[in-house]
């Protein structure tokens, strides 16, 4: 992980909270590893060893709750993850409005390079994740629905940034995909966002997947397509060798029904779909960034790629 400073001085009275709450003693300053979308994540020294700590700007108290419960689950299963800390009563989740705060285990890593190696733990650790299945009382959607598509047409009227190079392209491929996504496929948990900037490896090894913040109940092949857009593509274009790795790890968990693996090219178009949904509605449509339309442009040129594509599901 990369460290920088730490930039908020609100965090000083945050750290004091941390050290009564956990009868932790905070050693020098907190250290910034990411100024995230939903999340402030710093990592705190602390007389037990390291941890972090957690800032929760986006995500509402129900969502946080059920990350928590998630993480008990995936416990059970020895699942690779930092886990949440309870403090001294037991509690996961602090109040610092308008946000909430958590302390979590810190794990030591980087960021892989994809390769034979390293997909194969990827498709290893997803299929274990496919092994949950549902859990009660845990009904989450998946923000990333074919759903979103239809409102985010209906809503292209309203749009402030300039997007028409993309819109002929996002309504075909919204209707393409449509009827396959209706198909009744195994469901259960997904991680729903598996790249390597979600993961920690030493090496080839993997050492946590983290960021459950996306996760919720889905088909779970949605997973296994997401992770493939993840880890399996070399300059943009899938590379079937990687895949198949990817693949033939996840069989040792879980093996695809002939129609999962007769919809997995369908799923994999649909994981770049919905990411480039997921831009546009956070919150392309308003706001322009240079970066995140660059992101739309490759996104929209990699599932025209694999429309033409043939994929070999072995």
């Amino acid at each position: 992980m990369s460290e920088k400073k730490m930039i908020d001085t609100n965090l000083e009275a945050l750290v004091r909270d941390v050290e009564d709450f956990y009868g932790l003693i905070v050693i020098g300053q907190p250290v910034n590893l990411s100024l995230g979308y939903a999340n402030e994540n710093y990592k705190l020294e602390t007389n037990k060893g390291p941890f972090l700590f957690r800032l929760c700007k986006q995500q509402p108290l129900d969502l946080i709750k059920f990350e928590v419960q998630l993480m008990g689950a995936l416990k059970k299963i020895d699942f690779p993850t930092a886990y949440p800390v309870a403090d001294q009563q037991g509690n996961f989740i602090h109040v610092a409005q308008p946000y909430y705060w958590m302390l979590f285990e810190f794990k030591e890593g980087t960021t892989p390079v994809a390769n034979h190696e390293v997909v194969t733990e990827m498709g290893m650790c997803t299929g274990q994740l496919s092994t949950l299945g549902t859990i009660q009382g845990l009904n989450k959607k998946n923000a990333v629905h074919i759903n979103t598509c239809d409102q985010i047409i209906a809503e292209w009227e309203r749009a402030t940034v300039d997007l028409s190079t993309i819109k002929a392209y996002y309504i075909e491929q919204s209707n393409f995909l449509k009827p396959f996504l209706k198909e009744d496929l195994p469901q259960g948990i997904v991680h729903g966002d598996m790249f390597p900037d979600n993961t920690l490896f030493k090496g080839n090894e993997l050492v946590a997947i983290v960021d459950f913040e996306e996760a919720c109940q889905d088909y779970l092949l949605f997973d296994v397509g997401m992770t493939i857009n993840g880890f399996c593509f070399k300059n943009n274009v899938l590379d079937q060798d990687l895949m198949q790795a990817f693949l033939k790890a996840y069989a040792t968990k879980r093996t695809l029904s002939q129609k999962e693996k007769e919809l997995l090219p369908i799923y994999i178009q649909w994981g770049a779909h919905g990411m480039l949904t997921w831009h546009l509605r956070n919150n392309l449509l308003y706001t322009y960034l240079d970066k995140q339309l660059d992101r739309v442009v490759e996104l929209k040129e990699r599932v025209e790629k694999l429309r033409k594509t043939n994929i070999l599901i072995e």
